[in-house]
């Protein structure tokens, strides 16, 4: 009976640390500060869009914090496919790693980038940071907007 007993406990425990990656995206964002920089655009439970407060900044930002399912976080070729996808696209590739790929491309004036990351500190979150800047941004600013961005998750 006492082993019928621990193994129903320990399945209830499981059950709870599993529901934790369940929560609400809210749940894993630091909202007060986001909305001290940004506006809220669009949010669900899985996904939040954010936009500078600022429109007229010489370097603008605009951001998506996205749950992902397990398998697709999981696939350890995730950003060796958005890789193949913005150079068909005719992006360059500034940076990459397992969990992040920076891209940026050069258009009427205006240098676009886009920062993708993958955080598991919480649950399978997306992040995607879009700048944009009339200046050529180097790789060191561009992660450093990234590390700025990931102090808005508790």
């Amino acid at each position: 009976m006492k082993k019928i007993m621990v193994f129903f406990l320990v399945i209830l425990t499981l059950t709870f640390v599993a529901c934790g990656k369940n929560e609400d995206i809210g749940s894993f964002l630091d909202k007060e500060k986001i909305t001290s920089e940004f506006t809220i655009v669009e949010e669900d439970e899985n996904r939040i869009e954010l936009r500078d407060k600022d429109e007229n900044r010489p370097v603008y930002r605009a951001l998506v914090f996205k749950k992902m399912s397990s398998d697709s976080f999981k696939n350890p070729n995730k950003t060796d496919v958005l890789e193949e996808k913005y150079i068909e696209d005719g992006f360059d590739i500034i940076y990459k790693d397992t969990e992040t790929i920076i891209i940026g491309g050069y258009d009427s004036n205006t240098y676009v980038y886009n920062i993708h990351n993958f955080d598991d500190t919480k649950t399978e979150l997306s992040i995607l940071v879009s700048v944009v800047s009339y200046e050529e941004l180097s790789k060191i600013y561009l992660l450093g907007i990234l590390k700025n961005i990931k102090t808005f998750i508790k």
